[in-house]
């Protein structure tokens, strides 16, 4: 199996998408017009530096920034 690569620029482009709300990988490179394996290990690398994180609605697995998932989860909390 080949091995998925991207650019420095991709993975930024994911990042800086990733802080601005939840996301599903497939939307995610839908929009950022990437394929789908590719935004799928760019988000997987990120959380391994720790800069994306997973969050669950209980049904579906979503991925932002831990920045936007503490603001997310505050706002959720304060109604």
């Amino acid at each position: 199996m080949s091995e998925i690569t991207y650019t420095e620029e991709e993975k930024q482009k994911v990042l800086e998408k990733l802080d601005q709300k939840l996301w599903k990988i497939k939307d995610l490179a839908k929009v950022l017009r990437l394929n789908k394996k590719v935004v799928q290990k760019i988000v997987m690398d990120l959380i391994d530096e720790g800069k994306a994180a997973y969050w669950s609605s209980g049904s579906t697995t979503y991925y932002a920034t831990p920045r936007y998932i503490e603001e997310y989860e505050r706002r959720r909390a304060e109604g």
